[in-house]
């Protein structure tokens, strides 16, 4: 209908008059926009004959829309940068720093804003004529005032936006004088908190505008604000669950509806001025019939080329964001060959890159030592060396313990002894590769992928793999450079929190849960409930394999994590990565189960696996490596983690520290900054 409208007034009408029809067809929907109010003159008797009073003191429908847009564009900046902003520095500090202080941060750039925004509304009303001057020439300048206000503050946003990608490569220079702590908190002081403090501010002026008008009651003002609060909420939400949310494309997006928003209030801000000034004219004309017509058009030349200027701010923003778009590899979603004049990156190859629900996601080849490894974010989620395609980090290799568990048919050694029983010239007492592979009836979930390492020794065992992975880019790399087996038994590409809630009772034999990345592990999957689930899904006797990344003498944490797991499964055991440094940072694998878990793991069983694998040499020293924990399991003085009370993500900060530091000791700062 709207439509039709305005091919209707193109072809019989001015533009000015199509536009301000297609302007009242819209607020035609608001309470205040067919207020036709009448100023009182005087008490509540019969009104004295006179000059008709004048209309009311509401907005011109011009700054109504104003208003709006900056209603929906300071939703769209703050829900925007509340993902982006994080995300952007997750790949250089990690995703515990990169959010430790910025909600916090933003809550008070908002504040910060409003209250200078109020401020600003009040110092307006005061140079302009006080509060109870409400006279149509008063307001008109208070309107005008208002829209420069407002395109204004949106030109600035829009501009810091998108230099934010030139201003993020030089700040993350410093990252590694800065630190973890303060280097995150600086880069959001001059990423994102500023368009937030700006973005309060431009609302909180609006806000001041549409209550500025003593003839509209309570109730319809309430309706008014309402109105827009929803409907800009609608807009937020839609923005929310629809984008991408790509770092760098999404803050050039933010920029362009920024600059877009300002454009179009420029162009309403204009149209009003033009009114204004013609409806002077008029009255000018009417009043002095000699009045000088050279001098006012003067000044409206005057006036179209102060017009003209307010468009460079979108002008430099556009020239910005296509600037960073094509010269910032963060705004690159494909494969980037590394600077080869940065000495430290000349030992590199890149395979692999993709931005995705984890942060940025690459495969690397470095040469000298003759490995490959997976990069999410700030952390090394997994790889193999080159030449024997094993694990680099021996970890993983504990995983494989659980199909060593003395009285279980997967044990090895228990299998071989029954095969000779029963066939004593087909099996040897001698045990074989063949006593590894299982009879195809075994189910294994696997909780975290990294690049696989654990779903494709289960898989070449002959167990049946249901693999839960939250980033599609990490299944695929893993797929294409770590050798995963396509034919799993099942690929879930959800939350692993999810899947268990929704999977069937007593449907696995073994659980692995990994879900350790960039410094951290999700509090929800170390929940008093998520292990409940986690025991539901197990078959009576299935065991479950959980690797935690913490400091071994760090006795709360631990004790707290054992405390949780013992309330759902009453024997557990507990082993170190390595027990050299007590102090430091460690992985740390817990086995849980309904009955015992005593290990299997003799001479014959690593001889087997071949004394030079190391899978071999891990699993020989994993017994020697046993945390006592025997202390947390039933103490009920000790707390179990719960969905209500979930501490873990404040516990793992120093933990956090650890690992970032560890990361740019394994790794050169180069390689981090060019992800």
């Amino acid at each position: 209908m709207w439509g039709l409208g305005f091919l209707f007034c193109n072809r019989c009408f001015s533009f000015s008059a199509a536009l301000k029809l297609c302007f009242s067809s819209i607020f035609s929907l608001f309470p205040f926009a067919s207020m036709k109010h009448k100023r009182k003159v005087g008490g509540t008797g019969p009104k004295s004959p006179g000059p008709p009073a004048p209309e009311a003191a509401s907005p011109p429908i011009p700054i109504l829309i104003s208003t709006f847009i900056v209603f929906v564009t300071g939703n769209i900046l703050i829900s925007s940068l509340s993902q982006l902003g994080p995300q952007y520095l997750e790949p250089i500090y990690g995703n515990i720093f990169s959010s430790l202080g910025f909600y916090h941060g933003t809550v008070i750039s908002l504040i910060l804003g409003a209250i200078i925004g109020t401020y600003y509304w009040r110092y307006i009303l005061k140079t302009m004529g006080t509060a109870s001057n409400k006279s149509p020439g008063n307001l008109s300048a208070i309107d005008i005032k208002v829209g420069r206000v407002l395109y204004t503050t949106l030109d600035m946003t829009a501009l810091l936006t998108a230099l934010a990608p030139l201003h993020a490569s030089y700040l993350f220079r410093w990252s590694g004088a800065l630190g973890p702590m303060w280097g995150p908190l600086l880069t959001h002081c001059v990423l994102s908190f500023p368009v937030v403090l700006l973005s309060a501010f431009a609302v909180c002026v609006a806000v001041g505008r549409i209550s500025h008008d003593l003839y509209m009651e309570k109730r319809q003002l309430a309706i008014a604000v309402g109105a827009f609060g929803i409907i800009s909420m609608a807009v937020w939400l839609g923005y929310q669950y629809g984008s991408t949310h790509r770092s760098c494309q999404g803050m050039l997006v933010s920029a362009g509806y920024s600059g877009l928003s300002a454009l179009v209030i420029k162009l309403l801000v204009g149209y009003q001025e033009d009114l204004d000034a013609a409806a002077a004219f008029k009255a000018h004309q009417k009043e002095l019939k000699d009045g000088n017509a050279e001098t006012d058009q003067h000044v409206q030349t005057h006036k179209r080329q102060s017009h003209k200027l307010r468009f460079i701010p979108t002008i430099a923003c556009i020239c910005l964001a296509i600037t960073a778009l094509y010269t910032d590899r963060t705004c690159d979603t494909g494969v980037v060959a590394y600077d080869s004049s940065i000495k430290d990156l000349t030992n590199y190859k890149m395979l692999f890159r993709e931005e995705s629900t984890t942060g940025w996601v690459t495969v690397v080849d470095e040469r000298d030592r003759g490995l490959r490894f997976m990069r999410s974010g700030h952390s090394l989620i997994g790889g193999h060396w080159l030449r024997t395609s094993e694990s680099i980090f021996g970890i993983f290799y504990y995983a494989d313990a659980v199909r060593m568990i003395k009285h279980r048919k997967s044990n090895p050694v228990s299998k071989q002894k029954r095969m000779h029983e029963l066939q004593p010239q087909g099996w040897s007492q001698k045990l074989s590769r063949q006593a590894f592979i299982g009879d195809g009836t075994e189910r294994a979930l696997i909780i975290g992928l990294g690049v696989g390492i654990t779903a494709r020794s289960f898989y070449e065992q002959n167990v049946r793999v249901d693999v839960v992975e939250i980033d599609q880019a990490v299944y695929d790399a893993a797929v294409q450079y770590f050798g995963l087996p396509r034919k799993l038994n099942s690929v879930n590409i959800m939350d692993g929190r999810l899947f268990i809630d929704e999977a069937h009772t007593g449907t696995y034999d073994y659980v692995v849960h990994d879900v350790f990345t960039g410094g951290s592990v999700p509090a929800s999957l170390f929940s008093q409930s998520a292990i409940m689930q986690l025991k539901r899904i197990l078959k009576p006797d299935g065991v479950l394999a959980m690797n935690y990344v913490g400091v071994p003498n760090d006795k709360r944490t631990l004790s707290h994590v054992a405390r949780t797991i013992g309330t759902a499964f009453p024997f557990m055991r507990c082993f170190a990565e390595t027990t050299k440094d007590l102090d430091a940072m460690a992985n740390i694998m817990f086995f849980a189960s309904a009955k015992h878990v005593l290990f299997d793991i003799t001479s014959d069983v690593l001889r087997a696996m071949g004394k030079t694998s190391l899978r071999s040499r891990v699993l020989a020293t994993m017994l020697d490596n046993e945390l006592n924990i025997s202390e947390f399991i039933h103490n009920s003085t000790i707390q179990p983690i719960t969905d209500d009370w979930n501490p873990l993500s404040d516990w793992q900060v120093d933990t956090a520290i650890q690992h970032w530091q560890a990361m740019r000791e394994i790794l050169p700062t180069a390689y981090w900054l060019n992800y």
